[in-house]
């Protein structure tokens, strides 16, 4: 559960941002502390994480700073009193929609919770080999006859990038 993060779709489908600019982006929003509202934003750490210099790491924060989303930039960036503050001002606005309040996460909690149940409701779509895991699917397509083979489609599966790799009978 430790890669778990919240993060808008909105921004990815309509962010028009940079692949590098999108996965520090990313990594900002998963050092986000949802309880408190605030953002944990080091350069140093940014830097070693995607291997780029300071310098780099503050045109891609800038740039960040630019982009705007619900009239609001992904990345803000103001002179504190010793150091440079970072807030993500879209980002909090994105939780405060979906029922996070500072210290009051119960009902952004509940709010998500009910959207995954909808979500795994609404698929209730009949899958062939749906009881083995994607090794042992991998295992049962192999050892399957090529015509049988040849007649399961993709979308037949649960784990569709299993059929890629089976490796017919010699």
């Amino acid at each position: 559960m430790s890669n778990f993060y919240l993060s808008d779709p909105n921004i990815v489908i309509n962010g028009n941002l940079k692949p590098l600019e999108f996965r520090i982006y990313s990594y900002c929003c998963s050092q986000f502390n949802v309880k408190n509202m605030s953002a944990f934003i080091r350069l140093v750490k940014i830097g070693g994480q995607f291997q780029r210099t300071k310098g780099e790491v503050e045109e891609i924060l800038i740039n960040l700073n630019k982009i705007k989303f619900y009239d609001r930039p992904l990345i803000s960036i103001k002179q504190g009193p010793h150091y440079i503050e970072f807030d993500m001002p879209a980002h909090k606005y994105f939780l405060e929609q979906i029922g996070f309040k500072k210290y009051q996460m119960s009902n952004g909690w509940r709010a998500l919770n009910g959207y995954l149940k909808q979500m795994n409701q609404t698929s209730n779509k009949v899958y062939k080999y749906p009881e083995l895991d994607q090794w042992q699917l991998l295992e049962k397509l192999q050892s399957l006859p090529p015509e049988e083979l040849s007649k399961i489609k993709p979308g037949d599966l649960q784990y569709p990038w299993m059929l890629k790799n089976v490796r017919p009978k010699t």
